[in-house]
């Protein structure tokens, strides 16, 4: 099942591994050493140790305390208590180094996608969440009374995460410091990686696969993989459908994102998987033995495409016992649309009791998990299919739309779908009928619907429709006259009318006056698209857009004439009121104005004009569309205030308390840290352990420095 392979074996544990621009893998072995394999050629071109301080230790599962990524390195020494960030992309230089977690064991550490953030977790369950180009602390979690048992830290979510032997799991939201989830589990979590910023998956010490939403405070699916493996290691696929998990058994498991069911599970050679890595050529697997397997995933790859394309089900399916990763590769998919093809034949065939003859066409596609399910779901339903065909042959509607009410997955059946294409065509035919002659045609439109009408659903549209059968002339007589509010007051009051055909002609309409509402915006003809818009509101569907669309032609006069006459506040107050997006013309030479003004502003930054920019940028600081230019001005200033003081060597600046005042209003940045660095401050930053977030609605200061005494002279 498994394809062809190479390997490379070390003489230590592999602890930790990451894939560089897709031609590199780097890892840290259990004796803190970091190797580069060039995948292209599959040979080691770096060993190096990370830490001269650390002595061997028998590998442990529960202790990795060394994260890798693209560009960074991070490993803890239990012997020194020194922690080291390093840069690994061309040579080993230390960037930076810590103590955060002195006199305690590392158990576990992460380092973000990107680098950005780095989480650490120790034995006395502390956990703190570090920038690694600086060593500076972005936050210090809620300590736990147990050992630290998984992190996961997100940049693209702002997400991180611990869980502990005592079974806690708390979710932090980085941007604005605070806890998005603190739940007890009923188990200890091994590994888990966050899905989008709002679910987390989790796997536990006993096999069990958690989905957690973090909006709901709650576990919303689970799953058993395995009770008798222990899992070590887990990670997405990078299209996130799949999760794929190793155990200490080495078994791999390859799990459906969505519905938590097990796709394929195999045995691997060597003892204990600690790593996995995917790229374009390899599925990358290291062990606690020391070997390090790549696997061809894409094996056979040609050859099964074929067989699908073909829609040689059978043949396809029988090259995943020559390479099993093929299962879930994104042709396999198509397998599952063929099935769908299928089921359909598959269902009339049961329903007419032709149960061997369904269980052949559906044989091929069972490997699937899916299929399989919904095969056993089907043949579960036989019965009622059989009870449904006999129905519909002798036009008793009544019991079987009774039936379908029962059993709901009925509705799915293209034996359903029979009854409904037939109700459509004759409700049709009847309101044709009554469109025509309400009166004199009554009876003829009944008989048309003779079959239904013990049909409990259909009763009360059926007898509605008979009463008011004048509605049909008074509908199209609206619509002929153009009495468009008229005609949907009608709607609203016989929703028989809904399935008329003038009833879609008449949204097309709608659709029509909608899109040449927009025309006219676009082409900057204001005062065309507010007749439109005043029109279309009479078609009640398009009540909400024409309420929009009218809005934003008010909101567009106004503007224009602002702009007209440079008037830059109002303009900007007006986008803001009305919600005014880039999309519109005017609104890009809108943004054209404001880039102008901010680039006039951060000029006179730079001649250290602070009090006069200050000014200038006061009216605008409580619009909400212009809080990221202000800011982006207020940081400049405040650096450059950094950096006058530096230059005046002002020995009366509290240099902690002034980088306080900055960090009240912004992150920890780039900006902050090389300033520090430079000027041989980054101990004092460090020092700093920030709990709350940056102000929603800050009111900024003119001047960022804080004096130990009064200064004789202050800068302006």
């Amino acid at each position: 099942m498994l394809p062809s392979s190479r390997e490379i074996a070390f003489h230590s544990a592999i602890s930790c591994a990451s894939v560089a621009n897709g031609s590199t893998l780097q890892i840290i072995d259990n004796q803190c050493r970091m190797h580069k394999i060039d995948l292209g050629e599959l040979k080691i071109t770096r060993s190096t140790p990370l830490s001269s301080g650390m002595s061997p230790t028998l590998f442990d599962y529960y202790k990795r305390p060394a994260s890798i990524g693209q560009n960074l390195a991070y490993s803890a020494s239990s012997n020194q208590g020194l922690e080291h960030v390093f840069d690994i992309k061309s040579q080993l230089l230390s960037v930076t180094s810590f103590k955060y977690n002195q006199n305690e064991v590392v158990s576990k550490a992460a380092l973000s996608e990107n680098d950005r953030y780095l989480i650490t977790g120790n034995e006395r369950g502390r956990s703190y969440i570090i920038c690694p180009e600086d060593g500076t602390i972005q936050a210090e979690l809620p300590v736990t009374s147990d050992a630290i048992s998984a992190v996961a830290i997100s940049e693209e979510y702002q997400r991180a995460a611990y869980a502990s032997f005592s079974r806690e799991l708390i979710v932090y939201k980085i941007n604005s410091f605070s806890i998005a989830f603190e739940q007890k589990l009923n188990a200890v979590i091994e590994m888990m990686t966050f899905l989008d910023e709002y679910t987390l998956l989790a796997i536990t010490r006993n096999g069990k696969i958690l989905k957690i939403d973090l909006y709901k405070g709650k576990v919303i699916q689970e799953k058993l993989l395995d009770q008798n493996v222990w899992p070590s290691v887990m990670v997405l696929s990078h299209s996130k459908k799949f999760v794929y998990i190793g155990t200490r058994e080495s078994i791999l498991f390859a799990v459906y994102v969505k519905t938590l069911d097990t796709l394929y599970q195999v045995k691997l050679p060597y003892h204990g998987v600690t790593t996995l890595s995917r790229t374009q050529k390899y599925f990358i697997m290291g062990f606690k033995t020391g070997e390090i397997l790549f696997y061809n995933h894409r094996e056979f790859e040609e050859q099964f495409i074929n067989y699908i394309k073909l829609k040689q089900v059978k043949e396809a399916c029988l090259i995943f016992q020559k390479n099993i990763f093929l299962m879930s590769h994104r042709e396999t998919k198509k397998i599952y649309e063929y099935w769908l093809e299928q089921k359909e034949t598959i269902m009339n065939l049961l329903s007419r009791g032709d149960i061997e003859q369904a269980q052949k066409i559906a044989e091929p596609f069972l490997f699937h998990p899916k299929c399989k399910l919904e095969f056993a779901e089907i043949e579960e339903l036989q019965p009622d299919l059989m009870a449904l065909q006999r129905y519909i042959r002798s036009m008793s509607y009544a019991p079987a739309y009774d039936l379908v009410r029962l059993k709901p997955e009925l509705k799915k059946s293209s034996l359903f779908k029979q009854i409904e294409a037939l109700w459509s065509k004759n409700l049709q035919t009847a309101q044709i009928l009554l469109a025509r002659e309400p009166l004199l045609n009554k009876e003829a439109a009944k008989e048309s619907l003779h079959a239904f009408l013990d049909v409990e659903e259909k009763k009360p549209l059926i007898e509605n429709m008979l009463k008011r059968s004048g509605t049909f002339t008074l509908a199209e007589t609206a619509v002929k006259e153009k009495h468009f509010s008229f005609y949907f007051r009608l709607v609203a009051q016989n929703n028989f009318l809904e399935s008329t055909p003038l009833y879609q002609k008449v949204l097309q309409v709608g659709e029509r006056l909608q899109q040449e509402t927009l025309k006219y915006l676009e082409e900057k003809n204001y005062q065309q698209s507010l007749i439109l818009a005043d029109i279309l509101y009479q078609f009640r569907p398009y009540q909400n857009q024409a309420t929009k669309l009218k809005e934003a032609s008010k909101a567009l006069l106004i503007l224009e004439y602002q702009i007209e006459h440079k008037m830059l506040l109002e303009a900007v107050k007006t986008q803001d009121q009305y919600q005014l997006q880039s999309h519109y013309a005017l609104v890009g030479e809108l943004e054209e104005m404001k880039q102008i003004f901010h680039d006039h502003q951060i000029t006179l930054v730079e001649a250290k004009e602070y009090d006069k920019v200050f000014k200038n940028i006061e009216p605008y600081m409580k619009i909400s569309i212009c809080k990221q230019h202000i800011a982006n001005i207020m940081k400049k200033i405040y650096i450059s205030q950094f950096h006058d003081a530096q230059k005046m060597m002002d020995s009366a600046i509290d240099w902690e308390k002034s980088f306080l005042t900055y960090l009240q209003f912004f992150p920890m940045d780039k900006r902050l840290s090389e300033f520090a660095k430079e000027n041989h401050k980054l101990d004092v930053l460090q020092r700093i352990i920030i709990s709350t977030a940056p102000k929603e609605d800050p009111i900024y200061p003119k001047q960022v420095l804080t004096y130990l005494k009064s200064p004789a002279k202050k800068m302006g």
